[in-house]
């Protein structure tokens, strides 16, 4: 049987040769024979780690980096030896490393051996790295104006620089501003010059001002507002703070075209809306002068002329001068007579307010019958002053016409005699029976001879005296 050639004398000396020379060459190389590739050359300026500028300087040696699979000590230890900076970062959630759950695993992040100018870090910042956590969101810098994904070198230009500088990843607003005037040349000239250039003094990559909806903060815009600019209200303002402290009154910002000189305090959409100073939505009605009738529809300087309000006088004769008609009969209390709805409607005067209320048929009788030639102070209130004594009366019964009568017709007397007419027990009797006398004494006179004969009633009464007054004895009848 034939043995393999590796394991005939010659073959095992030559395979210990080699073994040897192998550990030999990777002594003097310091193992360099093993790198998959070279060591990134770039050096932050002025900055030394480790004793050395970059990972270049340590190219021979592998164990600077790299530990024996029966070491403890981890790859990421040696990592924080030389970076004594990222220890420190570790210990403060505020910095890059300290924000991120896994900071002192490396490997995650960053690699090495890709060639002198290549970049270490290879996290994908569009998915996997939380930048929220350092106070800037990506969450609308996913990609660029061009639509490229955003590399951490277009913000932190300094990566871009060599040797880079040792604050190689503060964020400068320059970079901020140079970005977007490439397509928002208007708009940033525009911005810088309401707010200034300070751009992470607002913005936190939170993009919350885009559609900003001025609703949720207690101050909706609407109608002329909605085309005003930020700058107009938010004066000053230079960070997120100097955003909520915007004085929201109509004065903070309007006092200058106040045409009322201050004289109605500084509640501006008591009367006005935001659609324009014209629009007006003045509530009269919470005044002391409701508008009613004609008035709703009379247009203010009418009656608040050279914009005075506070004052206007609320007569009604301050406004209208008291008609000719009147002859200054009734004084200035126009309301006890005439309505807002017009002049002539007068249904508002209540005649039972005065000497003479109305009744019965004079209520619908009309003011001219009474009040002629429109005089009204001094008109008489006496029946005789309207109605003449009729002839049927023939002057016996004197003025007082209420006596008898009453207002809902002349033919309702109410005159009670007290003499039972129904003497006899034949009916009613006419006056004529009794009051038998022609002219102006017929009824101050009576007789009771018509129905009883003057001789019967003399037979009966001889003795008595004077029997000549009936009534005297028999005022009722019997």
């Amino acid at each position: 049987m034939r043995r393999l050639g590796c394991l005939t004398p010659f073959g095992m000396v030559a395979g210990a040769i080699a073994i040897v020379g192998v550990i030999v060459a990777a002594l003097l190389s310091g193992g360099s024979m093993f790198s998959p590739g070279s060591l990134n050359a770039q050096a932050h300026a002025g900055v030394t780690l480790g004793g050395v500028k970059s990972h270049a300087a340590i190219g021979g040696n592998c164990a600077a980096c790299h530990t024996s699979p029966w070491e403890s000590r981890t790859m990421a230890a040696n990592c924080l030896s030389c970076h004594t900076d990222i220890q420190a970062e570790l210990k403060d959630t505020k910095t890059l490393h300290g924000a991120l759950s896994d900071g002192a695993s490396c490997l995650s992040c960053h690699t090495e051996h890709k060639g002198a100018t290549a970049n270490l870090t290879k996290t994908d910042l569009a998915s996997n790295f939380p930048h929220e956590l350092l106070g800037f969101s990506l969450a609308a810098h996913k990609r660029t104006s061009a639509g490229v994904v955003f590399a951490c070198a277009d913000c932190h230009t300094a990566l871009r620089q060599s040797p880079r500088p040792s604050n190689v990843y503060a964020l400068d607003s320059a970079g901020c501003i140079g970005c977007h005037v490439d397509y928002q040349a208007a708009f940033m000239t525009t911005h810088r010059a309401d707010f200034g250039d300070d751009c992470l003094s607002c913005h936190d990559g939170v993009d919350r001002y885009s559609n900003f909806n001025h609703a949720k903060v207690g101050f909706t815009l609407e109608g002329k507002h909605i085309e005003v600019g930020c700058k107009l209200c938010h004066t000053s303002a230079r960070t997120q703070a100097d955003f909520k402290i915007a004085d929201s009154t109509c004065v903070a910002c309007h006092q200058k075209d106040d045409v009322h000189k201050g004289s109605f305090g500084p509640d501006c959409v008591a009367c006005h809306t935001p659609s324009g100073w014209d629009q007006v939505t003045f509530d009269h009605n919470k005044t002391a002068f409701p508008l009613t009738g004609a008035h709703i529809k009379t247009a203010c300087v009418d009656c608040h002329s050279n914009h005075v309000y506070k004052g206007t006088p609320t007569t009604c004769v301050d406004c209208h001068a008291e008609p000719q008609e009147h002859l200054g009969q009734y004084g200035t209390d126009c309301a006890a007579c005439h309505t807002t709805n017009d002049w002539k409607e007068v249904t508002a005067f209540d005649h039972s307010k005065t000497a003479f209320p109305l009744t019965g048929a004079h209520i619908k009788t009309t003011c001219v019958k009474c009040h002629a030639n429109n005089v009204y102070k001094g008109t008489p209130t006496t029946c005789v002053g309207c109605h003449a004594d009729p002839q049927v009366h023939l002057g016996q019964f004197g003025t007082d016409c209420a006596a008898c009568h009453v207002t809902s017709s002349w033919k309702n007397v109410i005159f009670k005699h007290t003499f039972p007419l129904n003497h006899g027990g034949k009916g009613q009797i006419p006056c004529v029976t009794c009051h038998t006398n022609v002219g102006s004494q017929q009824f101050k006179t009576y007789t009771c001879y018509k129905c009883h004969s003057q001789s019967g009633v003399a037979a009966e009464h001889r003795g008595m005296g004077d029997y000549s007054n009936c009534m005297r004895c028999h005022a009722d009848g019997r």
